[in-house]
């Protein structure tokens, strides 16, 4: 499957601008980095409620004022790689999570998605078997990317609206930075699904056709 022009995605290899990688360390590499990822958004919650009482007392309009460092601990909404994109092109003064539920449905996913990507580290490193302790990690993934890219979609025509004007170097990083979480977790959840296929089919031969 080839994913971009240098990204080439099979069952047992994928390969990157010419360079060949086992899809076995891939997926544990790229599972450990969503795993940061996750583990940072879910201290936010905890570092908020300590402080403040509040699931989630984002922020995320700190450029128009001197910020602290706490403020800037609760003003990026990390889980969707938001380092300020959304209120650059929105105008939001808060999180994107904030807007939908207060943060509560965040909070949840960050403890079910941190402990899928667990179960998954723990069977990609150590279980080859039951394959069934891959199901959560590829439910979760999915469903992330998948939301991921409906919230690219819906904020497309701002986004494009915004790189059609003056592009500064500070909407340039920010939207670096979301576009490299976007693409790099599509290129976990295709790597981890050619992965579980790979690993089915060869679960599912004859005993003594494994050997």
């Amino acid at each position: 499957m080839r994913l971009l022009a240098c990204v080439t995605i099979d069952e047992q290899h994928s390969r990157l601008c010419g360079i060949r990688i086992p899809n076995r360390p891939l997926a544990i590499l790229l599972a450990l980095f969503q795993l940061t990822v996750s583990v940072a958004s879910f201290l936010q919650h905890a570092f908020s409620y300590y402080k403040h009482g509040h699931v989630f007392l984002c922020n995320s309009n700190i450029f128009l004022h001197n910020a602290t460092f706490e403020v800037h601990i609760l003003a990026h909404d990390v889980i969707i790689f938001d380092f300020g994109l959304m209120h650059r092109v929105l105008g939001t003064d808060a999180c994107v999570a904030n807007y939908l539920d207060g943060g509560y449905m965040r909070f949840a996913w960050t403890i079910e998605q941190s402990s899928a990507l667990t179960l998954s580290i723990v069977s990609l490193a150590f279980l080859p078997k039951p394959l069934w302790l891959l199901w959560p990690g590829l439910l979760m993934q999915s469903s992330y990317s998948l939301g991921l890219s409906v919230l690219t979609m819906a904020t497309a025509p701002k986004i494009l609206e915004a790189l059609g004007g003056r592009i500064d170097m500070h909407l340039a990083v920010i939207f670096s930075i979301y576009v490299f979480g976007f693409c790099i977790n599509w290129m976990f959840t295709f790597v981890l699904w050619h992965y579980y296929w790979y690993r089915e089919r060869i679960f599912s031969r004859p005993p003594a056709a494994q050997l």
